[in-house]
Order: C-alpha cells, then sequence, then structure tokens
C-alpha cells in the first residue's frame, strides 16, 4: 500500500504555503483554496478549513541510511522535538529510525529512515523526501478501522482500543482513538477532515467521523 494523495485541512494555507516553500524547499502549486506540496512520489495537499484549526500527524519517508543526515536538515528548517533529552527514535518493529518537528499550524511532522530504503542523501534536501510514508487517522473506533483498512488493502493489523498501525515498509495508516498525543508532543490526536488515495487497495472507504474517506486505486 503507497500513500498517493492526502488532502488536509487548516485555518491559514497562505502561512503553511511559505513554511513549505522556505523552510523545506518542496515543489508547491496553488489550487482555489490552497496549496498542493509534491514530495516525491505523492502528493500532500491542504485546503481551507471551514472551522477550526486541525492538527494531523504527516510522515515523510526519506533513504534508510539518512537518519543522522535528515535530523540535521530537519533541525535547522523547524527545530526538533526532543523527549527523555532524545531527538531520534528507534522503532525495531518498523525497522525504521525517526525524528520529528511540527509545521507552523501544529502538525506533527516525521521524517521516518526505514533501512534498506533507498534515495538520494548527498546532500540531504528536499529530494531526498521520498513519499508520504504515514498519515494519522483520528477514530473514537480503532478496532472498528483497522478492519476496514485490512480488507480494503489486504493488510494484516493487531489494533489496541487506542491505536493501531496499518500498513507496511511502502506505506501506513496510524489510527489514533481522539486525545491520544501524537508522540512526541502533548497535542493530542483529533477528529478532523482528511482524504486519502493510496495504491494497494480496492474500493472507496469513508468515516462519517471528520468527515475521513480512503480509495484504493489497485496498484
Amino acid at each position: 500500500m503507497r500513500l498517493r494523495h492526502v488532502t488536509l485541512a487548516t485555518a491559514d494555507p497562505d502561512a503553511l504555503r511559505q513554511f513549505y516553500v522556505e523552510a523545506l524547499g518542496l515543489p508547491v502549486s496553488d489550487t482555489a483554496d490552497g496549496f498542493v506540496v509534491a514530495v516525491g512520489r505523492s502528493a500532500l495537499e491542504f485546503r481551507a478549513a471551514d472551522q477550526g484549526d486541525p492538527c494531523y500527524h504527516v510522515a515523510f519517508s526519506v533513504p534508510g541510511d539518512s537518519a543522522d543526515e535528515a535530523a540535521d536538515w530537519l533541525d535547522d528548517r523547524a527545530g526538533l522535538l526532543a523527549e527523555a533529552g532524545r531527538t531520534q527514535f528507534r522503532y525495531e518493529f518498523l525497522d525504521a529510525t525517526a525524528v520529528y518537528a511540527t509545521d507552523p499550524a501544529g502538525n506533527v511532522l516525521e521524517l521516518l529512515a526505514r533501512d534498506g530504503r533507498e534515495g538520494p542523501t548527498d546532500p540531504f534536501g528536499p529530494d531526498s523526501l521520498l513519499d508520504v510514508g504515514e498519515i494519522g487517522i483520528t477514530t473514537s473506533d480503532v478496532p472498528w478501522a483497522a478492519d476496514r483498512l485490512d480488507r480494503a488493502f489486504g493488510l494484516e493489523s493487531d489494533p489496541r482500543e487506542e491505536f493501531a498501525y496499518v500498513g507496511g515498509p511502502a506505506g501506513a495508516f496510524v489510527l489514533a482513538t481522539p486525545g491520544r498525543e501524537w508522540f512526541p508532543t502533548d497535542r493530542g490526536a483529533e477528529i478532523a477532515p482528511l482524504s486519502v488515495v493510496a495504491e494497494g487497495g480496492t474500493g472507496a472507504l469513508s468515516f462519517a467521523e471528520g468527515p475521513v474517506s480512503v480509495v484504493g486505486i489497485g496498484d
């Protein structure tokens, strides 16, 4: 399963656009009510929120041997988030190392270096962001949402009541209940508008919460 186009909502698209263009140096195209960021083989779109100022979790995949370079690059542009004095976090169940920051809207951004993932690293820069590797989905019924996504994309997850990781090395959904903190911050997950187009599945799923929609477009 690969995440191809992810659409989020934000209160101030103009301010957020400046961060992705000037700080991260990513290609951006404008839309009628927001903008689209090109992230390697994926697209991350922001649209003006109807109300509120939603907060999301988004991970960008980077080459597996670039954790240190990714940390330095992101720290220079957004400031790394720390937890217990650490700014790099190893996830053995993913065979990956991650670093985190927030964008001006408070979205929790992650650079995820999976072992064996190849890509440009010399020097590390915008081209080293290979795709959208994870997207957080907030739902009050994590096991139900995980089951729906498993069936649509032929996946197998082991959800808990408050959290589930649905996917694999090519792309994943991170499911969390409202209020569960997005690591390593104290920002609680919140139900917010979200749409995802992903390869590797078929059909369309919709969750009334949010609303949230996930469309599978095959391989």
